[in-house]
């Protein structure tokens, strides 16, 4: 009797459950890649306030979160022509919190990742603010990607994605450039005073564009080559004074510049 509970005893005493564990930076690890090499799946990697000036590739299902918010935390591209931070080949990551800038590729780029989660992070100041490329099943919620030299969020061959609530300003190219990308949910999302469009749809199909703001740019939303989109109540204005006659010209102007600074003011813009 004796030895049949020692034996069945033995399972619990070398099941003991696995914990995520927690890595800090740079208390534990002074670079963010060096947290991210280290951590097993599940695990997360906390980042304290500091500029960190490194390239940060993600390739397992991990949390990669600032502790103090996107103001604190910021990736610089070390390798101006590699992605500030890149998540590649994989599911399950959560990324959020973070600011990516000075990458003259992508501030974030997520390149064959499906089901990751990418949450109120900044990228700016990069060619590209945020990029999915041949990815599925992504989530895109409350990000910023500002003042880009390109476009600011691109989505190229990725489908079933969802993106929503981001904002997308003032980029030198487009707001949002969606090409050959399918049945997206596009939700929320504000696009103003980007140098050509706010939203460019190109040989894309079946997606959803609802709740947009697309203000102050050249164009609104444009779809080209694409079908079977929805664009239920999104809200855009053109620029409308160009074909104002001459003796409506300078209440053209005085509307634009109200306008442009009420929206920079509602939107916290400096």
């Amino acid at each position: 009797m004796r030895k049949t509970l020692i034996v069945l005893t033995l399972p619990f005493l070398f099941a003991s459950p696995a914990y995520a564990a927690v890595l800090r930076v740079p208390q534990d690890f002074k670079t963010i890649s060096g947290a991210v090499d280290a951590a097993s799946p599940g695990d997360e990697v906390v980042i304290d306030e500091g500029i960190y000036n490194e390239n940060i590739v993600i390739r397992k299902p991990i949390a990669v979160r600032s502790k103090k918010g996107p103001g604190s935390s910021v990736v610089r591209a070390a390798i101006k022509g590699e992605p500030s931070i890149k998540i590649a080949d994989v599911s399950g990551v959560t990324l959020s919190g973070m600011t990516a800038s000075g990458s003259t590729a992508s501030g974030i780029i997520l390149t064959n990742a499906n089901s990751n989660i990418i949450k109120d992070n900044h990228s700016v100041n990069n060619f590209y603010g945020i990029t999915l490329y041949n990815s599925r099943g992504n989530t895109l919620s409350g990000n910023v990607a500002n003042s880009n030299e390109n476009y600011g969020i691109y989505l190229e061959r990725a489908s079933n994605n969802t993106i929503e609530n981001n904002t997308s300003n003032m980029n030198k190219d487009k707001g949002f450039f969606i090409s050959y990308s399918n049945s997206n949910r596009v939700i929320g999302n504000s696009a103003n005073m980007n140098t050509w469009n706010g939203m460019t749809v190109w040989s894309s199909h079946n997606n959803v564009f609802k709740d947009n703001m697309t203000l102050r740019n050249t164009y609104g939303i444009v779809l080209s080559d694409s079908d079977d989109n929805e664009l239920i109540d999104n809200t855009t204005l053109p620029n409308v004074f160009i074909i104002l006659p001459i003796v409506l010209i300078y209440l053209g102007v005085i509307t634009y510049l109200i306008q442009k600074n009420l929206l920079r003011f509602v939107l916290g813009v400096r």
